[in-house]
């Protein structure tokens, strides 16, 4: 057998593709050697080669921090009390505000059973509420569920049965979308639900009040594949992550750009837990809209600190004529 190997010298230099004719050689020897193995049994480099190429890939190593989400949201909250750190609509929340009414919603959650390695599903609309009651669950000690409450009755119903949720937070205008089940259901503007969370306490949620101690590998939040290529898979992803996340943002992006940050992705898709949760662990300020295209409907020039979006929707908002939004960084997801 001969193999002729043609590339292009702009784009790589000679030890390069010598050491791919070198790999490729001895996976075929070992081919011919012995042809009744299987492909993914054969080593395709030599020893040597192997540790050489780990040396030289491996980058610098990055210990992740062994914090909760909760320990570093309640932080953050102590430093910058006063400060803004949500908008949605015409509401506006202080982190002092938006810290007690998670730790009030929180203790509602703990009575209902919520705790670590529970899961809490989260069917609301876009308003304050939403973000309230995702770290109310998170204060609580369990993850939290995203669930659309646009989506068809049949995948709502999948989510409940793949995950079966201890609570929902909802409300009475999606509370009806959602299927019957032995969970608890938390309706925020239901009379008695508010009277509770007024009587509920607005201290800190600890350990000593949840259903057992939180721990940074525990899960954080519970995100379905769409099931494009069969069932829809549930991808848990556990606090020290989604920490590691916020202290790498925190340290990529400026505080300019993490003064004003727009979060127009739904909870369903992890670039929402960027747009919400690396500017709130940084005394960011997050403002929720309804979606990407929303910002095209604002009257007059207005500025944002960082926008996320993928390529389509913002190459739709940017053919909108009535745009009139600057950002300082769009991150392309």
């Amino acid at each position: 057998m001969t193999v002729s190997l043609d590339y292009d010298p702009a784009a790589f230099d000679a030890a390069t593709v010598e050491g791919l004719g070198a790999s490729l050689r001895t996976l075929l020897t070992r081919i011919a050697a012995d042809p009744d193995r299987r492909l993914a049994d054969l080593p395709p480099l030599e020893p040597d080669d192997g540790r050489r190429l780990l040396d030289r890939l491996a980058g610098p190593v990055a210990t992740l921090p062994r914090r909760t989400l909760p320990d570093v949201f309640a932080a953050q909250a102590a430093r910058t009390p006063d400060a803004p750190a949500l908008t949605a609509g015409a509401e506006h929340l202080t982190y002092r505000q938006l810290d007690e009414r998670a730790n009030r919603l929180a203790r509602l959650l703990i009575e209902a059973g919520a705790g670590p390695e529970r899961f809490v599903a989260l069917a609301l609309p876009r308003t304050a509420d939403l973000i309230v009651a995702l770290l109310a669950v998170l204060k609580s000690g369990a993850a939290y569920l995203p669930v659309d409450p646009g989506y068809p009755a049949e995948r709502i119903a999948f989510l409940f049965e793949d995950v079966r949720p201890d609570a929902v937070i909802t409300c009475a205008q999606t509370s009806a979308r959602l299927p019957d089940g032995p969970y608890t259901r938390i309706v925020l503007d239901d009379a008695a639900c508010a009277g509770r969370l007024a009587a509920a306490s607005a201290a800190g949620v600890g350990d000593g009040e949840r259903r057992g101690g939180l721990l940074p590998d525990h899960p954080a939040y519970v995100i379905h594949t769409s099931g494009s290529t069969g069932r829809p898979k549930g991808v848990v992803v556990p606090h020290a992550s989604v920490v590691a996340l916020a202290d790498w943002a925190a340290a990529e992006f400026t505080d300019r750009d993490l003064t004003h940050v727009v979060a127009s992705t739904s909870l369903n898709f992890d670039v929402s837990v960027f747009e919400i949760l690396t500017p709130l662990l940084a005394g960011g300020h997050v403002e929720i809209v309804r979606d990407l295209l929303a910002l095209a409907e604002r009257p007059g020039p207005w500025r944002a600190g960082l926008l996320s979006a993928v390529p389509s929707a913002l190459g739709r908002l940017l053919a909108e004529d009535t745009v009139q939004v600057t950002a300082d960084t769009v991150v392309l997801a």
